[in-house]
Parts: C-alpha cells; sequence; structure tokens
C-alpha cells in the first residue's frame, strides 16, 4: 500500500502531462481549422480542410489519453504483481509470436499486460489478447486471456476449442482451422458450451488420461468466475496454451486525476486480476496430475 501511494505524484505528474498533449492537440486543431476557414475563400474544400484538421486534433487527443493510462498501468502494475510473486510488463508482442497458430482466429493480433510467474516449479504467462478483422468494418474475432503452460510431466496432444468457432460457414471456414486434425468427441463445458475435441491421429485408442485432461481443460472457467468462458486449448505434449473469452478489459488503474481512495479502489481490482494466473495454473496443474496417473 506504501510503494503504492508513493507512486501518486508520479501518476499526478503524468495526468497533467497527458492532460496538457490533449488540450494542446485540440486547440491546435481547432486554430488551424478557425484560419483555413476565416480566409476570403470559404468554399467546399476549405470546410473539408478544417474538419479534417478537426478530425486528426480529436485522433491526437485519444492517442494521448491513451498512453495517459498505459504509462499509469506501466508504473503501478509492476508494483503490484511483485507483492504476489509475478512480474508484469505492458508489451507482450514476443508473448504474441511464440502463440501456436491454430488457438486463435487468423486476423490483427495485439496484446497488453504480459504476467508472467511461478507456483512452485511450475511457470505460467499470461496476457490480453484482441483478434480484429481490420479494415473500415474491422470486427473482434476474439478478446480475452491467454496463458501459456509450460508442462513438467509428459500430456497427451489435443486440440480443444468451441464448436460453433470450427464449423464451417456458407463461404467460408470456422473460425479456427482444424486441418490435419480428426474430431474424436464433443463434451460439454462447465458454461455449457459445446466443445469438440480434436487430434491429429485416427482409428486409434487414445491416451487414457485424455479424456479427464480435457474434462479438467473444459473446466477451467468454473473456477475464474462468471465473466469467462473457454474459447481454445491446445497441447503439443510438451507445452499448454488456454484461449478464454472474458467480458471485461483487465488491470485498470486509475483514471485521468487519480484520488487515493479511487486509486487503492483500482488497486484492489488489480490484485483480484492478478489471482487468474495463478488460478489458471492451479488447474493446469490439476489437468497434468491427472495425466500421470
Amino acid at each position: 500500500a506504501l510503494a503504492v501511494r508513493n507512486l501518486l505524484p508520479q501518476l499526478r505528474g503524468q495526468a497533467r502531462t497527458g492532460v496538457g498533449l490533449m488540450g494542446g492537440a485540440l486547440v491546435a486543431s481547432l486554430a488551424i481549422a478557425v484560419l483555413i476557414l476565416s480566409a476570403d475563400n470559404r468554399d467546399a474544400e476549405a470546410w473539408k480542410f478544417a474538419i479534417i484538421a478537426v478530425g486528426v486534433g480529436v485522433v491526437l487527443a485519444i492517442l494521448a489519453r491513451n498512453w495517459t493510462q498505459r504509462s499509469k498501468e506501466s508504473l503501478v502494475m509492476p508494483v503490484l504483481a511483485k507483492a504476489v510473486g509475478l512480474s508484469y510488463q505492458k508489451d507482450a508482442k514476443a508473448f504474441l509470436r511464440a502463440l501456436p497458430a491454430r488457438l486463435l482466429p487468423k486476423g490483427i493480433k495485439s496484446g497488453e499486460d504480459l504476467v508472467s510467474g511461478s507456483l512452485g516449479a511450475h511457470q505460467v504467462q499470461m496476457a490480453e489478447v484482441k483478434v480484429e478483422t481490420g479494415g473500415k468494418n474491422s470486427r473482434t474475432l476474439f478478446a480475452g486471456l491467454v496463458a501459456r503452460f509450460p508442462n513438467r510431466t509428459a500430456m497427451p496432444a489435443f486440440f480443444v476449442a468451441r464448436e460453433d468457432k470450427t464449423r464451417p460457414g456458407i463461404f467460408f471456414g470456422g473460425d479456427l482451422s482444424t486441418d490435419g486434425l480428426y474430431q474424436q468427441n464433443t463434451v460439454t463445458g462447465g458454461g455449457g458450451a459445446r466443445y469438440g475435441v480434436w487430434t491429429s491421429w485416427s482409428g486409434q485408442d487414445e491416451p487414457p488420461a485424455l479424456a479427464a485432461v480435457v474434462q479438467a481443460v473444459t473446466r477451467i472457467e468454473d473456477q475464474l468466475g462468471r465473466g469467462t468462458q473457454l474459447y481454445a486449448a491446445t497441447s503439443n505434449g510438451e507445452e499448454t496454451h488456454v484461449a478464454l473469452t472474458h467480458s471485461r478489459n483487465l488491470f485498470q488503474v486509475g483514471g485521468m486525476f487519480p484520488n487515493e481512495s479511487d486509486l487503492f479502489e483500482d488497486v484492489r481490482a488489480a490484485m483480484q486480476d492478478l489471482s487468474v494466473p495463478l488460478t489458471l495454473v492451479k488447474a493446469l496443474i490439476d489437468a497434468e496430475k491427472i495425466a500421470t496417473e
């Protein structure tokens, strides 16, 4: 608590800088627009350039606000993560590049809030990830949490995904590719969603532990609470990746001008968010134990 309280002067300084940048961008853009329209020639072309100038100012103000928020989170979250034995990085680009291609839909991927840590001898990494189609009418294909869990014992290889995400559409395939895989069966998760279980083999007896491991993975959402649902999970036998949709953005700390009570309310929420990777690793340890029985 003391470490976070000591950050208040810096947070307020960042807020002042952010407001200054936002105000500067808006004032400059309005001034340019007024100069354009105050000229003798007020034709349609002049109005177009004035509107563009204002639009650019609004975009720059939004970027300044986002920069301010990211700066605050980058300042506070490492302190909170360290308090529970984890590490935190705002940037998650390297984590994104290492993810299995099959785990998430194809699209423009972005990631942030990389949390890393361990529970005993088990390591885990988790980040917030978004996948969008891009373009003028961009839509979100996935928004949630993705975790990487290196296995300490051999696991059966598998791919589990929501049934509606692998089902082909009228003109295109599903959001998630199952090329080269064979569907073994379908299971129901804790939230009632149906999941297909896929493997790289066909016509062979499945490993005895596969059904129990899949059950443990599809029940992860039960331990994480409402607003979280399993999207897909995959294991190559050496490491397991899990993707979960989540109803809100995690690790939001501080408004534009945070006071002490608001900041500590955000800190309490962020500390609760930091329990997610630890809960995930416990569930995956359980799945790993099942595989060895």
